[in-house]
């Protein structure tokens, strides 16, 4: 790729430093957006050679006014947006029973909501851009439901987000595509305390591992690479589709014989 301008929601963190990571060790200019500023100064810590290049906004993208202002300054400091990576997410837990409608409210707010008022904002500079891609990232667990019903149901919304906007956006010359990942390590389960411990969050990941034909659990970069190459031109005919890297997850059959490893 040419050099380009990308902007990354959640980018402080988890996939989206990665996929920051892959676009600036290709010379890209990257917009990471955080809404925290305790995650920013977390990636500077963890990631000091990352993190110093990164050009940091801070913003909530569920509040429209706050992306309308991210709008301005990437208008003002670069004037085009090539890509847009709507990675900023929470993490529920819950049924119907036990869900309070505070955390429904707030799940569908960030994860469905906020890539609808984010990519709105934005949409001028994504059409200057004379060919632009956005890539969603949404879950498995929004196409198979999973332990959360807010959380399934928010990705869910998302998968049909991207397939709309697919066919609305594409006679501007912008790609839309969703990226669903299975179970990957990051800090999203303990920052959103969904496992009360580290060691509790370590006996999940290693219950869960068997689940999954390739025997392990997603790193970052295992989405990273989808996500860069649905940015490139290389996917220049792909547009509104749902690419799940899960290690096999959802094709998991118990009916299948065990090997013997």
């Amino acid at each position: 790729m040419d050099k380009k301008v990308f902007l990354i929601s959640g980018g402080s963190s988890g996939i989206g430093l990665a996929v920051a990571s892959s676009l600036l060790n290709q010379g890209h200019h990257v917009i990471s957006l955080s809404r925290s500023s305790e995650k920013v100064a977390r990636a500077a810590r963890e990631f000091p050679g990352i993190a110093e290049r990164l050009d940091f906004m801070q913003g909530d993208v569920s509040i429209a006014e706050d992306a309308q202002k991210i709008a301005e300054s990437i208008h003002e400091k670069y004037g085009v947006l090539h890509g847009l990576v709507n990675n900023a997410g929470v993490l529920s837990k819950g049924s119907l029973e036990t869900t309070e409608q505070t955390v429904w409210e707030k799940t569908l707010a960030v994860n469905l909501t906020g890539p609808f008022i984010l990519t709105k904002a934005l949409l001028p500079l994504l059409k200057s851009a004379g060919g632009a891609s956005v890539v969603n990232i949404s879950s498995v667990a929004g196409l198979k439901p999973g332990t959360s019903l807010s959380y399934s149901v928010s990705k869910a919304g998302l998968d049909m987000f991207t397939r709309f906007l697919a066919g609305d956006l594409g006679p501007y010359g912008i790609r839309v595509n969703s990226v669903n990942p299975g179970l990957v390590r990051t800090h999203i389960h303990l920052d959103n305390s969904i496992t009360e411990s580290r060691q509790a969050y370590e006996d999940m990941l290693a219950k869960a591992r068997v689940r999954y034909p390739l025997q392990r659990i997603g790193m970052p970069e295992d989405i990273a690479s989808m996500v860069v190459f649905l940015l490139s031109e290389e996917s220049s005919w792909i547009t509104g589709s749902i690419m799940t890297v899960d290690g096999g997850v959802m094709v998991e059959n118990d009916l299948i014989p065990p090997k013997e490893l």
